[in-house]
């Protein structure tokens, strides 16, 4: 099974990676997780050049130097203008960080990747591409055409890669698992929760959190719901939903006004706070430090970045037993997972970890260790840099992936 549990650390040349993805400024997940993953492995030593969007202010200045913003998916033949930077950068591996949204132009499915990528084959540079298990019938056959023109594929979860033969119709030979990463911190360096709640007026209460890109399949709903039970026997209980649409989601723009409208119409509205935005890393974090208790009610989530920051900060998580919020869950021993769609389960969750301080205390202890021991950034990198490594190999024999090839023994 390609798993990298158990890597250690390569012993390699530094290498020369250039990752395709969202960047910050940009408020988006992957623009953060990108940026938190290039900076561990430059702390090794590793050069990353990134090629982003043409966001405001993305590259092509001092505070970005290795970052080139000349993603225009609304020009045609981008792929090419990336394809020429790449073979201008001449990096030893490139990754393109995947998201179906990212690179789609008119409900395409962003099949201009497709070009891309044979382009890097044709040309016989090493590419890794993230992966995705939960798949409808035109996302399976982007994905099977990736895999059969990149040397790997990554996938967050184990599960994923369980089930993605179920999805394209045959088992993949060059899918690979490395976990979300994660800020590594001490008890000792987590943001004072008590603190950030007397600087924003939510001293003496106890704050649950749901936060992150406001979509359908996150079910903030369903904790407004149960909000007015959760009060009855929790007086000093607050609900904070704090995100947005995000720019350019048909869903999430459906989905915000049902969502403000729940929240509108719950008899204990005066008992709920919205923080709408488009944070910041900095502001993301300021709004979690707030939280006794973070909520992903989700009914679909192959991982959750959301989920890997709120352990960094030591947050317990209550969520619904699906895909890979479970996993992470069950892995870490740092929250409780309620079936989906069972909204008694919710409410005891909840009302379970609220009125229990101890249980809480546990929880938040075990995140911090899941974090320093199994998904930290400095661990992830290293996953990252030995899978660049087996991908340059494979180019330079010359072979197609070789089925059941195992990193895990490094």
């Amino acid at each position: 099974m390609n798993s990298t549990t158990g890597l250690s650390a390569s012993d390699a040349a530094p290498l020369r990676v250039c990752m395709v993805t969202p960047f910050p400024p940009r408020a988006d997940g992957i623009a953060t997780y990108s940026s938190e993953l290039i900076n561990a492995m430059e702390s090794f030593g590793h050069t990353v050049y990134v090629i982003s969007h043409t966001d405001e202010n993305v590259g092509g200045h001092e505070t970005q130097p290795n970052v080139f913003g000349i993603i225009d998916i609304s020009k045609p033949d981008w792929e090419r203008v990336i394809f020429r930077q790449i073979m201008d950068l001449k990096p030893d591996v490139v990754h393109i960080q995947h998201e179906y949204g990212l690179y789609a132009n008119a409900g395409d499915y962003g099949i201009s990747i497709i070009d891309l990528l044979f382009l890097l084959f044709v040309a016989r540079v090493p590419t890794v591409i993230t992966v995705y298990s939960t798949l409808s019938r035109e996302e399976a056959i982007f994905t099977s055409l990736s895999l059969d023109t990149v040397d790997a594929g990554i996938v967050h979860e184990e599960f994923q890669k369980i089930f993605l033969p179920a999805n394209l119709g045959r088992i993949p030979n060059n899918v690979f698992v490395i976990p979300h990463g994660a800020k590594t911190a001490i008890a000792e360096a987590v943001p004072d929760a008590r603190e950030a709640k007397r600087k924003s007026g939510y001293e003496g209460k106890k704050v649950v959190l749901c936060i992150g890109w406001w979509e359908p399949n996150k079910r903030f709903e369903d904790v407004v719901t149960v909000w007015p039970g959760v009060l009855e026997q929790v007086k000093n209980a607050v609900l904070i939903i704090a995100g947005d649409a995000r720019p350019g989601s048909p869903s999430g723009l459906y989905y915000k006004p049902k969502l403000l409208k729940a929240i509108r119409e719950s008899p204990v509205k005066d008992h709920i706070r919205v923080i709408t935005g488009a944070f910041t890393p900095r502001e993301y974090d300021s709004i979690l430090s707030l939280a006794d208790l973070v909520v992903l009610p989700y009914d679909r989530a192959s991982q959750s970045g959301n989920l890997a920051h709120a352990f960094a900060l030591g947050k317990p998580a209550v969520v619904t037993a699906v895909e890979g919020l479970k996993a992470e869950v069950e892995a870490s021993q740092a929250g409780a997972s309620v079936p989906l769609g069972s909204l008694e389960d919710l409410k005891a969750a909840l009302l379970l970890l609220l009125r229990n301080n101890e249980l809480r205390e546990l929880f938040s202890k075990r995140a911090l260790e899941y974090v320093q021991k199994k998904i930290g950034w400095s661990i992830v990198a290293k996953k990252h840099i030995l899978l660049y490594e087996i991908a340059m190999q494979k180019e330079k024999m010359k072979v197609t992936p070789a089925a059941g090839l195992d990193v895990s023994r490094g």
